[in-house]
């Protein structure tokens, strides 16, 4: 008689996505780079107030305003050079970017998220959490945010070095998950995914328990460091 499967081996891959999402058929054409410039302008007869400076990248617009349109049932348009300022798209996506700052907690949780992780109190249970909450977005059928804490440093002047992805489908088994995600960085590909693992089984309903105080580890197939995940609070708008 076959000896039976130990519980290791029984815990199978467990995988999620988004239906019909792809970064090369939902995500925009162009890639996050844009020229010095106002995301933002006052005009008052013949003074001109700017606010924000697009040169830093409006990644959590772009990812924001390409979920909207996904969800609306619309394709992004064909361009793949970033829209002028003063224009409809561009506009969606400024007006979008400032939605995904959440009044000023999205940096303040990157924030403190980097001094955790710099003191060494970002835990894998931590990680977990979070990955528990982007897989529970991805399960209900729609696009999970992600924030991505790229530098542990505490300096207020460096969160914009941390970055903004959007999450479609995920891959998890024992002590590791992929996630497939659209980046703004990178246009065009399906291939760009974020790996965690840790000591942990990240795919069962036991994550916070096995997980806890063990190591881990999270990488991007594209290269840029990778220090925390994080799920961002995203509500869908109307077309405006």
């Amino acid at each position: 008689m076959p000896s039976s499967p130990d519980r290791a081996t029984v815990r199978v891959m467990r995988s999620g996505a988004v239906p019909g999402f792809l970064p090369s058929r939902h995500g925009f054409r162009f890639v996050n780079r844009w020229p010095a410039g106002p995301a933002f302008e006052w005009r008052v007869r013949y003074l001109r107030i700017g606010i924000g400076d697009v040169a830093e990248g409006l990644c959590g617009g772009m990812c924001f305003a390409a979920a909207d349109r996904f969800l609306r049932g619309e394709t992004p348009p064909p361009g793949v050079t970033p829209p002028a300022a003063g224009s409809a798209l561009f506009d969606e996506i400024a007006h979008r970017q400032l939605d995904s700052l959440e009044l000023g907690l999205t940096p303040v949780r990157f924030w403190l998220t980097a001094a955790r992780r710099r003191a060494g109190r970002w835990a894998a249970a931590d990680q977990v959490r979070e990955w528990r909450a982007i897989r529970a977005d991805i399960d209900a059928g729609r696009p999970a945010m992600l924030g991505l804490v790229r530098s542990a440093a505490v300096n207020p002047f460096s969160l914009t070095t941390n970055h903004q992805v959007l999450g479609y489908a995920y891959e998890a088994g024992p002590a590791r998950a992929t996630i497939r995600i659209y980046d703004p960085n990178h246009p065009g590909r399906d291939d760009v995914t974020i790996g965690l693992r840790l000591g942990g089984v990240v795919g069962s309903d036991e994550d916070e328990e096995t997980a806890s105080g063990d190591p881990f580890t999270l990488a991007q197939s594209t290269g840029e460091p990778l220090l925390a995940l994080l799920r961002l609070p995203y509500r869908a708008t109307p077309a405006r």
